[in-house]
This record gives structure tokens, sequence and C-alpha cells, in this order.
């Protein structure tokens, strides 16, 4: 019979749930979460502290990060990356991913989520409920892709952008590092680093 690995997760919140729900429980055994402003526990799991330093022997575990917010998570990724630990992806068992995509490592795969073929997504990638990833798209690092969207194919998404629940992206289109679309958008052409856009069709709102 196998060992199960033990696994930390990095933030105790709602996004943790979820996690925790997707996990193979077959092959990882979670020790404990770590959160910068939660102590006791969550979920039934206790909170060991508020950095990895409280651990013992880190690399003896391995790691996920549920945390949404593409800034935040792309500083605790830093921290791991620097730390040589290694991290797990997190796929829910229906979500549906083809054989012809690459997935790098940290990544999330939300129930009844779609890849499509030819399409790649870099480390820290949030990939949520029912969301629809076509053909030849890129998802670059930390990047969040919420509920329901639909990236239509060929579609390149920039690193720590977030896009929000229901929004369409047409194919061919480029999203920008950092940029944030709101709910329900409807995306018809490129859209540049470091702005927060919405509507349909999207329309700028402010810089980031």
């Amino acid at each position: 019979m196998n060992m199960k690995q033990k696994l930390i997760i990095i933030g105790a919140g709602g996004f943790a749930k979820t996690v925790i729900d997707s996990l193979d429980h077959e092959k990882y055994e979670i020790e404990g979460f770590i959160d910068t402003f939660k102590t006791g526990e969550h979920q039934g799991y206790p909170i060991l502290g508020d950095t990895l330093g409280v651990i013992d022997e880190p690399n003896q575990y391995l790691y996920f990060i549920a945390i949404g917010d593409p800034d935040y998570r792309a500083l605790w990724m830093k921290l791991i990356e620097e730390m040589k630990l290694s991290t797990i992806n997190v796929i829910d068992r229906t979500s549906i991913i083809s054989e012809h995509s690459r997935l790098g490592t940290c990544i999330y795969i939300g129930k009844m989520a779609i890849i499509n073929c030819d399409s790649e997504l870099e480390d820290g990638v949030v990939i949520n409920t029912r969301a629809l990833v076509e053909h030849g798209n890129y998802i670059s690092y930390c990047t969040n892709i919420s509920t329901n969207v639909v990236l239509n194919g060929d579609v390149f998404v920039g690193e720590k952008s977030f896009i929000g629940s229901c929004t369409v992206v047409n194919g061919q289109l480029k999203i920008g590092n950092s940029s944030i679309i709101g709910s329900g958008s409807v995306v018809i052409r490129d859209v540049p680093d470091n702005v927060v856009v919405a509507g349909a069709p999207t329309k700028f709102i402010r810089a980031r």
C-alpha cells in the first residue's frame, strides 16, 4: 500500500474549501494550513502558523497555494521557488483536460472545467468551476480564470491577471499582464497591461 504524501496548503479561506474538495485524498494527506491572518483550524485541519518558518524540515512536505488573488498568490509562489519546495496540481476529477495540453505546477482546475488541445497553463494558474479554455490558449503565471469564463481559441492571457465570472473572450485576442476583467464582460478587442475593464463590450474603467 502506497503511503500518502503530506501536503501543506497555503491560505485558509473560501478557495481552500474548493481545493480540499477537489484534492485526491487517496494520494495526499493534509498536514495543515499556513495563513497570514487566521489561527486555530480550517475545515477540520490545523492552521500551523503564518509563515513557512514554523515548519520543521519544510522539504519533507508538498505544497499548494489556495489563494485566489493573483498578486498575493505570486508572492507565495516566488517564496516557494526560492526555498526550492515542491508543489502539486489540484485537478478536480470532473474536469476535462486534453492530453495535448501542457500544465505547469501549483495549478488548480475546478469542477467541470475544460482545457482543450494545444493550450498551455503556466505555474500558479487557477481555472475555476465550469471555465472553458479552448484550443491554443496560453495562460500565464498566477492568472485566475473565474467561474463560467469562456476563452475562445488562441487567446493569450498575461501573468497575474483576473478574468471575472461569465466573461466571454473572443478568439485570437491578447489580455495583458496584471489586468482585471469584470464579471459578465464580453471582450472583443485586446486588453492592455495594468487596467481594469468591464462591460459588453468591455470599456476602460481605470488604470491599476
